[in-house]
């Protein structure tokens, strides 16, 4: 089978890092860490494992990250992860292969769980936290029965959907009802990372909410605050005008650019009616402000300017999910200095929000992926025009560029489409 290797090796790494800096696709020439190579069709890990023979898998932007080196060598998720690797966590196929205690059957369109925590493991006892269902913080990433990965991807066992065909345990493996669209099954994952996000905070009607990035997870927090839940007011600050078309379309009420940051602040003032606070003309601040801000980009510029927009944390009583004046991180950029100041004067609190895991909203306590499910057969969202571009996985170049650079190419989601199987799934 065809797959993408991403190996870590010193010498290719720095033949990337020199010529990605004359082009972007000096990152992917062959003599660098990424190549399209012919790899052994996968092996059943146990008899609890299956084949899918992938149909499509999405570029996250993790995985573009990763590609074009936007990142630190000293990132402490180094320590649970293992090369070479096959990328690709957003992926759907159809089941190839399967052991003797696999419950699907082979033919059955599945959309994959990428977790590789204890029960993929094959560790016993399970972790305290995957026996809560909050497998993202699994104790045992370096254990068990595969090599260190905290998801299918970043382990060299579990390679993931950037190939023809992938390995899955039965936890992982979960059934697409039939009348969802391939389309729509490839943004079960990210619709789960922001829905995550939300439910941090859980905000009620009436709050005021701020997204940051207008890429998949910030457009997918917006739909999700407008249709999910119930009267919230949303403020989106979109980098491109693609992005902001979209994100009016989700339900964005007041949609900002991204630069200017003091421009932004200003703006919200002027819309909430607020006081502004300088210190000099490019450095404003709010102490009132909106309740939530979900920064899906995690940049020192924008977790300051977050700061600076955010009301002052008011708690109604000694703890309170939904207590406003807080600001939840999904987005992951390299560190820098920042004026936090406005962190302790206005008491904000800093959430991180990692993936998902068993959600409980509506008095369901279930998967991500079957809420997900829900919404889309209740009618209360459909995201699939995120998904701009599909490519071959020969054309992978051409895919990563289109995902890293937005503005050039419309871009939102892009996935790379496999070998059509003959059935009409699509609506």
């Amino acid at each position: 089978m065809k797959g993408l290797v991403f190996n870590y090796n010193l010498h290719r790494l720095a033949i990337g890092r020199i010529a990605g800096l004359f082009c972007l696709k000096g990152y992917l020439t062959k003599l660098a860490y990424l190549q399209l190579k012919n790899l052994p069709y996968p092996q059943l890990k146990g008899k609890d494992w299956a084949v899918i023979k992938t149909k499509y898998c999405g570029i996250c932007g993790s995985d573009h990250k990763q590609v074009f080196l936007d990142g630190n060598r000293d990132n402490p998720m180094t320590a649970v992860i293992s090369w070479p690797q096959v990328l690709g966590h957003e992926a759907v196929g159809i089941i190839d292969k399967v052991g003797h205690n696999f419950d699907l059957k082979e033919g059955e369109r599945v959309v994959l769980n990428p977790w590789i925590s204890c029960i993929p493991r094959a560790v016993e006892p399970i972790c305290k936290a995957c026996n809560e269902g909050k497998n993202t913080l699994c104790r045992n990433f370096k254990k068990g029965i595969l090599t260190p990965g905290i998801h299918t991807g970043n382990s060299s066992d579990a390679t993931g959907g950037f190939a023809e065909y992938f390995p899955a345990h039965m936890s992982m493996a979960i059934p697409i009802p039939d009348d969802l669209s391939w389309e729509q099954a490839i943004l079960s994952d990210p619709f789960s990372v922001a829905f995550h996000s939300v439910l941090k905070v859980y905000p009620l009607p009436g709050s005021i909410c701020a997204v940051y990035g207008c890429g998949n997870l910030g457009l997918l927090t917006i739909l999700i605050l407008k249709r999910i839940f119930k009267d919230i007011t949303i403020v989106a600050i979109a980098r491109f005008s693609h992005q902001a078309e979209m994100a009016r379309q989700f339900g964005a009420d007041l949609v900002i650019k991204s630069y200017p940051a003091y421009k932004i602040i200003e703006k919200v003032a002027d819309y909430l009616n607020y006081d502004l606070y300088y210190l000099k003309k490019k450095k404003p601040w709010l102490i009132e402000g909106v309740d939530y801000l979900f920064d899906t980009v995690a940049s020192p510029e924008t977790l300051e300017t977050g700061l600076r927009i955010v009301k002052a944390g008011i708690k109604p009583q000694l703890y309170s999910q939904n207590s406003s004046g807080s600001i939840i991180v999904t987005g992951v950029s390299s560190p820098a200095r920042f004026e936090w100041t406005p962190w302790y004067f206005k008491e904000i609190r800093i959430i991180g929000s990692n993936a998902f895991a068993i959600e409980a909203y509506e008095g369901r306590k279930e998967h991500a992926y079957f809420h997900y499910f829900r919404f889309i057969n209740e009618g209360r969202i459909n995201p699939a025009s995120m998904i701009t571009h599909k490519f071959s996985l020969s054309e992978y170049k051409k895919a990563f560029i289109a995902a890293h650079v937005q503005n050039r190419f419309n871009s939102i989601k892009v996935a790379f489409k496999f070998e059509d199987d003959g059935k009409v799934y699509d609506s």
